[in-house]
């Protein structure tokens, strides 16, 4: 009820007059439809909250409010279908489906630092940072101690019955109470190789994670650039960012979500050696930071696909690279992604976002 209530509330800012029995049949749809919501779906449930060119809610997603609602009309790009996008993000994440890590991640970096808010739920952003900074948390917990598991009931009655003096002095009635027993062993045991195999590969999960955390914890302490082979402290500040964070990003495979501590250690790489990392830089002077032709080879493919929206600030370096770093891209970057090349970040910034963007790459492979 409480859900119902908040889409009614978004339904009025929007300035749309809706009858409650309308929107309690959207939200039957939007359960309906967030049931079957997988990666497929994420790309475009995030670029249609955020109303970004070139996305719209799939005719599959859709169809799950038409059936729960027959007089059911909104096109797929209109400011209702962006209004049903963002609930169904914020309904994902306060029911904690699967989903919601990959979605968590992509509306984060599609943001871009809270430059681009969804068109009907401005709290929304938040609330994925929110949800973004729970679910890496959540990602250092410590395996539990593994419990005996009981043979249980079952198992005790069967083993009682083939000890019966019945069981022992009948044949038929022996073999079937033999059966029995052996039916519950065999049950027992499925049981514990299942519980088994979820507690080594818990432990695996933590050892990936351990490893990953030591290469990065080494990558920290040296501030070595393995890209250029220098020492960040050698490379201007923008540069230093969007290589710490690619290369942390590339560190960081174990995590679905990535670190919860990343802006922090980016922040050590770029500080060491530095007298100050406070300085400003434009999108258009981080996108020709780097070498052209590591631009090219690294995010050229990300700025020509069907996903460069999601992933401005590597759509702005693949589309300089493209041009020789001529000023001719930065038109074409502005009405894809609808932000300014003027538009200025910290070197944190830059680092933490294009640390994002390499995992949201691979999340969108």
């Amino acid at each position: 009820m409480e859900f119902i209530k908040r889409m009614g509330l978004l339904y009025g800012k929007l300035g749309l007059s809706t009858d409650p029995s309308i929107i309690a049949a959207r939200h039957q749809g939007l359960i309906a439809a967030c049931d079957e919501f997988n990666e497929e779906n994420v790309a475009n449930v995030v670029g249609t909250a955020l109303g970004l060119k070139g996305y719209e809610l799939s005719e599959g997603f859709m169809s799950f409010f038409s059936e729960k609602d027959a007089a059911f009309d909104v096109a797929p790009h209109d400011k209702e279908a962006a209004l049903l996008a963002s609930c169904a993000i914020s309904y994902v994440f306060e029911e904690r489906f699967s989903i919601e890590d990959p979605l968590a991640l992509c509306l984060v970096t599609a943001s871009f630092g809270s430059t681009r808010l969804a068109i009907a739920d401005s709290k929304l952003v938040e609330l994925a940072e929110q949800k973004l900074a729970e679910l890496q948390t959540d990602e250092l917990e410590v395996p539990a101690d593994r419990k005996y598991n009981e043979p249980g009931k079952e198992w005790t009655e069967a083993i009682t019955a083939l000890e019966q003096p019945q069981a022992k002095s009948q044949v038929h009635a022996g073999i079937i109470a033999a059966q029995q027993a052996l039916q519950a062993l065999e049950r027992y045991t499925k049981s514990n190789a299942k519980a088994a195999a979820k507690s080594d590969n818990d432990i695996l999960c933590y050892l990936r994670r351990l490893e990953s955390e030591v290469r990065v914890y080494w990558w920290v302490s040296s501030g070595w650039s393995g890209d250029t082979s220098k020492p960040f402290k050698q490379l201007d500040c923008a540069e230093a960012a969007i290589r710490a964070g690619k290369e942390l990003a590339d560190k960081s495979k174990s995590s679905s979500v990535g670190f919860f501590a990343a802006p922090a250690l980016l922040s050590m790489v770029l500080e060491r050696g530095r007298a100050s990392t406070s300085e400003q830089v434009t999108l258009a002077n981080a996108a020709t930071a780097a070498e052209q032709a590591w631009r090219s080879t690294n995010f050229q493919a990300i700025a020509e696909g069907m996903h460069a929206s999601l992933m401005p600030l590597s759509t702005a370096m693949g589309l300089a690279a493209s041009s020789d770093d001529e000023d001719d891209w930065q038109p074409r970057f502005e009405r894809l992604t609808g932000l300014k090349v003027t538009q200025e970040l910290t070197i944190e910034q830059l680092a933490v976002q294009m640390y994002r963007e390499r995992l949201v790459a691979s999340l969108l492979k």
